[in-house]
């Protein structure tokens, strides 16, 4: 095996008033025809959505290369190091491994190559551009929200992600009349919000986001309306702000029950059985891990494994020529894998 490593007077008062107003009537006149100009014109105009890119024609048999995306995040990548460092030897099908630090050091098209990464969604962006025949993407993101930017075929979102939370979410909310969701006010909220909406049209009710002020967070509550009329409810955060919020979840007689509120935090916090108040709310979790009894940060400890099944994946099409269904992995079982990412085994409790 080779290792490269690279790396914005009255009479006169009354006469001028009322040429003014003749004025004011011609002005919005022509404001009216410029309005109607402007919208016959923009009805004229067809903006096209983007669309998915087809399926590509990937002949495994040839793909000789593994090109290795990380970033400037140290503490992702020294993860992805120590990860390669004690597995890399188990796998004799990946011997051309290259590494670089950024997408823009790409600077011919890509061909023949399994690539693994990146790992932040910025890069991944740029990526599709530089990609010529045979290319297959292990992906370390996990923003599930750019599968459209690439065929089905062509990428596979390796780490779990709160976007396969929300479809998980479905199993416990779909016999709910009325779901209110209470988002963050950034981007990782935005975008779950919008994955929740796009998933479940008929069944939330009403939507909020919140910052992080006493002030907005109760008027935040306050939009959703009368707590007692909403069977569950659904917070979007990666912060620790859903703290704050949930003190403002009731009404005058009493406090809005624990036990219907569900978290979507992309594993923020450890998962400890402490005695707290937060205790009851439903969290992501696993359900044949043990999350409570660990130490390492939840969130290094699945791009951990992240980066474990990315190398099992590779070394499987570069052996079978192929993407396979599922893999088994020793901490996780057995995943399938489908639609472009991998069936991690979630729950909420």
């Amino acid at each position: 095996m080779s290792l490269i490593s690279f790396f914005s007077c009255a009479p006169t008062t009354i006469e001028t008033i009322k040429k003014t107003e003749k004025k004011l009537e011609t002005d919005d006149k022509v404001e009216e025809i410029v309005e109607l100009e402007k919208s016959k014109k923009s009805k004229d105009i067809k903006i096209e959505k983007p669309t998915k890119p087809e399926n590509k024609d990937i002949n495994f048999k040839n793909i000789e290369n593994i090109l290795v995306v990380l970033s400037d995040d140290k503490l992702l990548s020294s993860i992805f190091y120590e990860v390669f460092t004690a597995n890399i030897s188990k796998y004799n099908n990946l011997s051309e491994i290259k590494f670089i630090h950024s997408v823009d050091e790409i600077t011919e098209t890509i061909n023949n190559t399994i690539l693994i990464g990146p790992i932040n969604s910025e890069m991944l962006v740029k990526l599709p551009p530089k990609l010529g025949e045979n290319t297959f993407i292990l992906s370390l993101s996990n923003d599930y929200s750019l599968m459209n930017k690439f065929a089905d075929n062509e990428i596979i979102f390796i780490p779990n992600s709160p976007y396969h939370h929300v479809e998980e979410l479905k199993n416990y909310i779909n016999s709910s009349e009325t779901v209110g969701v209470l988002y963050k006010q950034n981007d990782y909220g935005l975008k779950i919000f919008t994955h929740f909406k796009k998933t479940n049209p008929l069944i939330y009710t009403k939507s909020s986001s919140y910052g992080s002020s006493a002030i907005d967070l109760e008027l935040s509550v306050n939009l959703l309306g009368n707590l007692d009329e909403i069977d569950k409810i659904v917070i979007i955060d990666d912060t620790l702000s859903y703290k704050d919020l949930i003190g403002y979840l009731a009404t005058d007689e009493k406090i809005y029950p624990l036990d219907k509120i569900y978290l979507i935090d992309n594993f923020l916090e450890q998962r400890k059985n402490l005695e707290n108040y937060y205790m009851p709310l439903n969290r992501t979790s696993f359900n044949n891990i043990d999350l409570t009894s660990m130490s390492i940060p939840h969130r290094e400890y699945l791009f951990e494994k992240s980066v474990e099944i990315s190398l099992m994946l590779a070394d499987k099409i570069v052996q079978k020529d192929t993407i396979p269904k599922k893999i088994v992995h020793p901490d996780l079982g057995e995943l399938l894998i489908y639609s472009q990412m991998i069936d991690y085994p979630i729950i909420f409790d």
